[in-house]
């Protein structure tokens, strides 16, 4: 039941209970509506159905997207680094192609060494074979196919190395 000295109205009759139609009136009533306020989310309250997500139909290009001061400032940049870079820019070509050379040479040496050391061990079970067996053949053979193999190996090294010189020597006038 209601109490005496409140009158038993509409808008107070069940004041725990009731929620205002409207939630700017809630507040300003400093009551509190049902969803919590205008200020949440509307996914708070079931009875409202959550409004979609608004996606964007594309993506913005980059120069859009970005503040064009910052956009102005890397490409005065480049342009500075570019326009300033290209008298030394055969230097650092240089150096690239030396690298590379020395790679070349480098790799060309490994492959040497791995030969060798191939060859060396074929060569010392080849002899241990023989040895054992007291047979000259097929064994004469393998160590020939062997320092075959190292031969060939210092002919591929001396002309890798003769042509990286020449790539480097020639460089400027390539350039």
């Amino acid at each position: 039941m209601a109490d005496e000295n409140t009158p038993n109205t509409p808008d107070n009759a069940d004041a725990d209970t009731t929620t205002p139609s409207d939630p700017k009136a809630a507040a300003d009533n400093g009551e509190k509506p049902a969803n919590g306020g205008g200020d949440t989310a509307p996914d708070k309250d079931p009875a409202k159905p959550a409004a979609p997500a608004a996606e964007p139909a594309s993506t913005p290009p980059l120069s859009t997207a970005l503040n064009p001061q910052i956009v102005q400032a890397v490409g005065t940049t480049n342009h500075a680094v570019l326009n300033g870079a290209i008298p030394g820019a055969n230097g650092v070509a240089y150096q690239k192609v030396a690298q590379a050379s020395a790679y070349a040479v480098q790799d060309s040496t490994d492959y040497m060494r791995s030969i060798m050391s191939m060859a060396s061990a074929t060569t010392g079970v080849a002899m241990q074979k023989m040895l054992a067996t007291k047979e000259v053949e097929p064994y004469s053979d393998i160590i020939a196919a062997a320092a075959k193999a190292v031969s060939d190996a210092q002919d591929t090294f001396a002309k890798v190395g003769k042509s990286a010189s020449g790539v480097v020597k020639d460089f400027d006038s390539m350039a």
